[in-house]
Parts: structure tokens; C-alpha cells; sequence
């Protein structure tokens, strides 16, 4: 089953002409796991579209687009085509908190690949796109990364 969107979300993103932005090949791969359900959901940001595949722990489960929408260039994705993969580190960690939000990112650009692992850490580069991503989908697949929860929870920790 294929779900479509078009501009669905906040209506926060400035939409412009491509020509105005310097916007680069990218993608972005965001594993959110539920291991208790034996299931991740996979998101793949480009500078064109946004998927999510349903990736199924079990054996013989096939693997399953829930939703694809295309993107139009905007201010925010410029912003993420041009992240400097060598300025991010490979984890962020929250150490005062065991459990929670485990999130793990696989960015490339040109030919560089790099993995980045969040453990209950807001990282900002990452947050901006999973608010992208967030803005474009449906609520049940939206992806928990609160920026005021986990800075406030990073901050509290000594």
C-alpha cells in the first residue's frame, strides 16, 4: 500500500524556485527500531522525495513502502544537502539515560558515507531533518526526536 502526500504537514517550509538555492545530491537514512515489536521503519530523505519502508524482523517478511511523497526544493532542504558530513561525529549519547530514543543515521553525499548513532542526544544537523520528515508525514509515522526533552534531559545530566 502506497500513501501519498502533497505538502501535507505545517506549512513551515519555504518553497522557492531551485534555481535560487545551491541544493546537493544527498541522502539520508533514518532507522527508528521497535525491537519489541520486531520491526524498524526505514525513512530515505533525498533532495527529491521522502520514503518510509516497513522493514519486518521476521523471516519471510518482505520489506514494504508505506509512504512516498515527492519534494519541491526549499530553504530547509538546501540546509541539509549541505550538512558537512566531517564535522559530525559517529554517537551522540546521552550516558545519564540507558533506554529511550536510539536512532541511527546513514547520510551520504557525493561519495562519502557516514553513520551516526543518537542515543537520547539532540543533534541539530539530524534534527532539522527528521522535522522535515516529520513535517511531510502522516502522524502515525511521525519520528519522536523532541529537541526541548533531550536538551533538557543533556543538560540535567552530571
Amino acid at each position: 500500500m502506497i500513501f501519498a502526500s502533497c505538502a501535507q504537514g505545517s506549512g513551515k517550509l519555504n518553497y522557492i524556485g531551485g534555481d535560487d538555492l545551491n541544493l546537493k545530491q544527498f541522502e539520508i537514512t533514518i532507522y527508528n527500531s521497535d525491537y519489541s515489536m520486531g520491526y524498524t521503519l526505514q525513512y530515505v530523505l533525498t533532495e527529491k522525495d521522502l520514503k518510509i519502508i516497513f522493514i519486518g524482523g521476521l523471516e519471510g517478511e518482505d520489506d514494504s513502502t508505506l509512504f512516498r511523497v515527492d519534494i519541491q526544493p526549499n530553504v530547509t532542504l538546501n540546509k541539509i544537502s549541505n550538512i558537512n558530513l566531517d564535522s559530525l561525529q559517529e554517537n551522540y549519547t546521552n550516558r545519564c539515560i540507558e533506554d529511550g530514543s536510539q536512532i541511527t543515521v546513514r547520510l551520504k553525499k557525493d561519495s562519502k558515507i557516514k553513520m551516526i548513532h543518537l542515543s537520547n542526544y539532540y543533534q541539530a544537523d539530524i534534527g532539522l531533518a527528521i522535522e522535515l520528515i516529520n513535517s511531510l508525514t502522516p502522524e502515525k509515522y511521525k519520528i519522536w526526536y523532541d529537541k526541548k526533552t533531550l536538551l533538557n534531559d543533556q543538560k540535567n545530566c552530571k
